[in-house]
């Protein structure tokens, strides 16, 4: 049985998501077999970012058939947000008594309906959904299902859409992830403009308010769901990361050295999205 290793810190950031995807392309080199997660050395990993290992196990299993192990003794008394979140089953399920968590979930191209009852329930309910969001929930509310309407309709994807969230006390945040197994945002925007060559200048493109793949003859979603989410998060304190294919770009990186993004060196498929929600 091979042992892949996740360690240190995975936040919700460039290095948390490159840990994640590191274990992505160690994992996918083995066929048929059952791969063993070790987390003996890993201090902490960001409950929403589920999520994205969720999708990450659901694509090896798919096209690997590989299967996944983990020390459920350890991962409860060192992660017991993952059983909390429903990332880690149980026989009896634990209740999230601290209420930090959204479920860690997934939704199929026929479950829109669920994934709207999910958002309003979880997500608009959740006791730290920040209040001065709540003038635009109904717009929020679109958006999103816009996402979850392109990651079926324009990247290319039959997989499901993942999902996961948590709130930080401390820092009084809420953090909702989501992923999907689609092409990205590059073929879908280079195709309608051929100046778009990257990743990087796909996400850019996306983000320009009014922009829109959608054909006149077209009769799904047509924008990608991010610019106003952009506004309305920008507007009050908050942020968002997009990271499809090599591009990582976030947001509240305009005043570093990384304004227009960064490079990831072994790129993933699809697209995650994580919108930090403050209070």
């Amino acid at each position: 049985m091979p042992t892949i290793q996740l360690v240190a810190n995975i936040y919700t950031d460039f290095s948390g998501y490159n840990r994640l995807i590191n274990f992505y392309h160690e994992a996918s080199i083995y066929y048929d077999d059952e791969v063993h997660i070790c987390i003996k050395e890993l201090s902490w990993i960001d409950a929403n970012l589920s999520a994205l290992l969720d999708a990450i196990l659901h694509k090896l299993h798919q096209e690997n058939r590989l299967t996944f192990t983990i020390d459920f003794d350890l991962a409860n008394s060192k992660f017991n947000v993952l059983l909390r979140n429903g990332f880690l089953k149980s026989d009896i399920p634990v209740p999230d008594v601290q209420k930090t968590t959204l479920p860690n979930m997934n939704f199929s191209i026929n479950d829109k309906n669920y994934y709207i009852q999910y958002l309003e329930d979880r997500l608009l309910k959740h006791r730290a959904f920040p209040q001065k969001y709540h003038s635009q929930a109904d717009s929020i509310i679109d958006q999103l299902v816009e996402i979850f309407c392109n990651s079926h309709h324009h990247s290319g994807t039959q997989y499901p859409f993942f999902v996961s969230g948590q709130y930080f006390p401390k820092g009084d945040y809420l953090v909702f992830t989501m992923v999907d197994l689609g092409d990205g945002f590059l073929p879908r925007i280079a195709a309608t403009e051929p100046t778009v060559l990257n990743s990087l200048q796909a996400i850019q493109w996306a983000l320009k308010k009014g922009n829109s793949t959608k054909l006149k003859t077209d009769q799904t979603p047509g924008g990608l769901g991010i610019s106003s989410l952009l506004e309305y998060c920008s507007e009050r304190n908050g942020g968002i990361q997009i990271i499809t294919s090599d591009g990582y770009w976030n947001s509240e990186d305009s005043g570093t050295i990384f304004p227009n993004g960064r490079k990831v060196n072994k790129p993933f498929v699809g697209t995650t999205v994580n919108l930090f929600l403050r209070r």
